[in-house]
C-alpha cells in the first residue's frame, strides 16, 4: 500500500514538473492600429503598433488632444469639442 502511494506521488510529481518545463511565456502580439479624427474640417490620423486596442487608443487620444490643442490656452467649449473628438475616433 505504501509502495503504491509512493509510486503514485512520484508519477504525479514527474508529470507536474514536465508540464512546468513546457511552459513558455510569449510576448503579446503587436498589431498596427490607425485612428482618424476630424474636428471642424481639420483631419488628423494617428497610427501605433501596440499589443492591445486599449493601449493604442489611449496613445491616440492623447496625441489627438495635443495636436488640436497645440501650445495655446483653450476656451471651455473648444476644449470640450476637442475632448469629444479625441474620445470618439474613427478606426
Amino acid at each position: 500500500m505504501k509502495k503504491t502511494i509512493l509510486l503514485s506521488l512520484v508519477a504525479f510529481t514527474t508529470l507536474i514538473s514536465s508540464v512546468g518545463l513546457g511552459w513558455v511565456e510569449t510576448t503579446p502580439t503587436q498589431k498596427l492600429y490607425t485612428f482618424k479624427f476630424k474636428l471642424k474640417a481639420v483631419s488628423y490620423e494617428y497610427s501605433r503598433t501596440a499589443p492591445s486596442y486599449e493601449e493604442a487608443y489611449e496613445s491616440a487620444a492623447q496625441a489627438c488632444f495635443n495636436h488640436y490643442k497645440g501650445n495655446r490656452h483653450l476656451a471651455e467649449d473648444e476644449g470640450l469639442d476637442i475632448i469629444d473628438t479625441c474620445a470618439n475616433p474613427r478606426i
